[in-house]
């Protein structure tokens, strides 16, 4: 397909060398907009300057397509990290660097590959950069010890009424690895628009303090995908998206403070092993 594809981001080594923080992204219900907020999550902390994001798919994979990685890799080597895993080879080092961020995607003839538990702890703990944000998008049989071997965990839910009874079992579950102490958990309230009754909505998921991002615009995802582009690098989008980003880093244990990138002040993180 015949997309245009224009880069806004110049590709830096300047990095500080650090602990790797692994955050396990969760939605409770299908098409909660898990693998949207990753991508979203990655470009914004590759912004800051200062850290080498990862972007690992764990779940059913769609930003290859979305983001039109074809062209981004075209004439140079896109690394398949899900086949060399089958194969057992090894992909320590390896990477696919694109605009600040090391992209672990399944390119379309590695969409039915189903990974081990251990090839699984093998993508989350050798790809190649500081914070690697595991998405977990589409994976209909979670499993709970990979989960737990995350140092946070992102739960995100669709407010829409028939979406969180979808997500009861799993969201309960979730509250109970955080309850018993063996999980850190972030909430993130995704697509909020005027339709949600708000109090209706707290009551039911009685959770504390969730972070709120409104629903974006349908255009401006089909305007990013037209142009190759991640939707946070829109300016209308990340209008919306870079204060609710703020306060999920800022959320995040092992992240010290997270100020606003126009501010021209990069993050600074201290790991804390959990």
């Amino acid at each position: 397909m015949e997309r245009i594809l224009s880069r806004e981001f110049e590709e830096t080594e300047n990095y500080s060398v650090m602990e790797k923080l692994k955050i396990g992204i969760v939605g409770i219900s299908d098409h909660s907009g898990v693998s949207f907020l990753t991508g979203c999550l990655g470009r914004y902390l590759a912004n800051t300057g200062k850290h080498r994001p990862v972007v690992a798919e764990f779940g059913k994979g769609s930003l290859f397509d979305s983001y039109g990685m074809d062209k981004r890799f075209a004439g140079r080597l896109y690394f398949q990290f899900f086949n060399a895993l089958i194969q057992n080879k090894s992909i320590r080092g390896r990477k696919n660097m694109d605009e600040g961020v090391n992209w672990l995607l399944k390119s379309p003839d590695e969409q039915k590959l189903k990974l081990t538990f251990e090839q699984n702890l093998r993508l989350a703990n050798h790809g190649s950069g500081d914070l690697i944000l595991c998405d977990f998008s589409g994976n209909q049989e979670l499993d709970r010890q990979l989960l737990l071997g995350m140092d946070q965990i992102i739960a995100v839910i669709d407010p829409m009424p028939s979406k969180m009874l979808e997500g009861h079992h799993l969201l309960c579950c979730i509250k109970n690895m955080e309850q018993n102490g063996e999980a850190a958990v972030t909430y993130v309230i995704n697509k909020f628009n005027k339709g949600v009754n708000r109090r209706q909505m707290l009551d039911y998921l009685n959770i504390k303090k969730p972070v709120i991002i409104p629903l974006i615009k349908a255009e401006l995802i089909y305007t990013a995908e037209y142009n190759c582009k991640i939707p946070y690098t829109l300016n209308e989008a990340k209008n919306v998206l870079q204060k609710p980003l703020t306060e999920i880093c800022m959320r995040l244990n092992g992240i010290e403070s997270a100020i606003p990138e126009k501010q021209g002040h990069p993050f600074r993180l201290n790991v804390i092993n959990l």
